[in-house]
């Protein structure tokens, strides 16, 4: 079973990222420790609940790069440009942590050598 609240945290601090992001704020560290915090959690969540969180979190940050209200943007800046820019970071967030997972599961077929 995906926890509900596992999703929601990730996805929360990622949309909070790309609106520092879109406000001029440096935010690749925080962003690389809190994408190797979300897969090493999700791994930890997969074996005590069940398979799929990394997959879920996936899907949902791929859903909030297409929302946009428009409330964090920079002053004068034009709001489709902001848009963009919002969904550009959330889908490239969302893949570095496909790329994750697809590179473990790739991992995880690999025969053991002896």
């Amino acid at each position: 079973m995906i926890v509900e609240n596992f999703i929601r945290l990730y996805a929360h601090d990622f949309s909070q990222m790309a609106g520092r992001a879109e406000m001029g704020q440096d935010v690749d560290e925080a962003l690389a420790r809190r994408v190797r915090d979300a897969d090493n959690h999700a791994q930890v969540m997969d074996q005590r609940k069940g398979k799929g969180h990394l997959t879920a979190l996936v899907a949902r940050i791929r859903e909030e790069a297409a929302l946009f209200n428009g409330r964090v943007m920079r002053h004068g800046a034009d709001p489709a440009e902001a848009a963009e820019r919002r969904q550009v970071f959330l889908s490239d967030v969302a893949d570095t942590l496909e790329q994750l997972r697809a590179a473990r599961a790739a991992d995880a077929k690999q025969p053991a050598h002896a």
